[in-house]
């Protein structure tokens, strides 16, 4: 798994809220419809626990994916900014009326 520092920011924070409270099924579905790459993003700079609280949630297949985004996660830095910048993206593309496409991503290779 990723050895990303977590930084669990107040954004960070709301984003795992929302996915605690919202229906589950809604939630899923649109878990399930995010790109795992920017699952991936945000997952990498979470807690152990919350990380393993959304991957519960997306079934065995898309778990696996994001697991291998994870795991490439470490080769790529993203700001605190950017992470919070996904984070937010997907928080309303799950609390919204309508889905949302995919977050908008600027990664670069890790030194």
């Amino acid at each position: 798994m990723c050895a990303r520092k977590t930084i669990d920011s107040p954004i960070m924070l709301s984003f795992i809220e929302t996915i605690r409270s919202a229906p589950r099924a809604i939630c899923q579905s649109r878990l399930l419809n995010t790109a795992d790459r920017d699952l991936a993003a945000v997952l990498s700079a979470t807690s152990q626990e919350n990380r393993a609280y959304v991957l519960e949630l997306l079934g065995t297949m898309k778990s696996k994916r994001v697991d291998e985004e994870l795991e490439r996660m470490r080769h790529v830095r993203l700001s605190p900014e950017t992470i919070d910048s996904i984070a937010l993206h997907l928080q309303r593309h799950i609390a919204g009326d309508h889905p949302l496409g995919p977050a908008s991503r600027y990664f670069k290779p890790a030194h």
